[in-house]
């Protein structure tokens, strides 16, 4: 049996307060069910993650953080656009939630 490998990314992201058009429940960042999308402007490319790893409940707002992403579809998707330092945003539909930058590959 072929062991599969998901790449894993850390990302020091701040979720964005209700008025600026983030969530109005924070998610739960460490139980694998969050899976929004990441983009790297100017790129419009959204990149499926998983968040697998942060705080313990909910993600707190308007506060830096880090937290662990799964990349959940490489390598069919290219996420080479995460590179150490790119700014990003965790992007919900069409709705930016947070804002930060990939801390570690």
């Amino acid at each position: 049996m072929v062991e599969e490998h998901y790449p894993y990314a850390e990302l020091e992201i701040t979720f964005l307060r209700p008025e600026e058009g983030g969530r109005t429940q924070p998610p739960v960042l460490d139980d694998h069910r969050y899976r929004p999308h990441l983009r790297v402007p100017p790129d419009d490319a959204m990149l499926g993650v998983e968040f697998v790893d942060g705080p313990d409940g909910p993600a707190p707002v308007a506060v830096a953080i880090f937290a662990t992403v799964r990349l959940l579809y490489e390598p069919a998707v290219d996420y080479s656009a995460l590179k150490v330092g790119s700014p990003m945003e965790v992007v919900e539909g069409t709705r930016v939630v947070a804002r930060g930058r990939v801390s570690r590959r």
